[in-house]
């Protein structure tokens, strides 16, 4: 009994002692909250989601599908390409792809520029190169 209760008395002073060692952080931590001024829960100061626009194609043989590379360089770009499967009936009729390609398409001519899909297809073949995938 004596060896247990020396055993305990010992766990005890060297479980205080390491409290005693310990000193408080007495500074000041930095916060988040630069400006006093600025309110951070402003709806304008969340950041901004990008809307992926889509555009529909007849065939995937170009486009590297599954490869996220590709996927990643189509997002950054705002746009991603969707196949068009032409024998499901319920499907959104042609003129409705082709005005959401269009749109997509002017959209891009705007903001990434005239030649944003020459940008595409050499950022995909770049992507087909690092990672071993073949192009139809």
């Amino acid at each position: 009994m004596k060896p247990f209760l020396l055993l305990v008395f010992f766990a005890v002073l060297f479980g205080s002692m390491e409290a005693w060692a310990q000193n408080p952080i007495e500074e000041d931590l930095p916060t988040r909250k630069v400006n006093k001024k600025v309110k951070e829960n402003k709806r304008s100061n969340f950041p901004k989601e990008k809307k992926i626009r889509y555009i529909y194609v007849k065939d995937g043989g170009k486009v590297l599908f599954g490869n996220p590379c590709a996927r990643q360089v189509t997002h950054n770009m705002g746009f991603e390409y969707s196949i068009e499967h032409r024998p499901e009936p319920g499907l959104v009729p042609w003129w409705r792809r082709f005005k959401t390609n269009t749109s997509t398409k002017t959209i891009l001519f705007f903001t990434k520029g005239p030649w944003w899909k020459a940008t595409v297809n050499k950022r995909f073949k770049a992507c087909a190169m690092t990672s071993g995938d073949r192009r139809g």
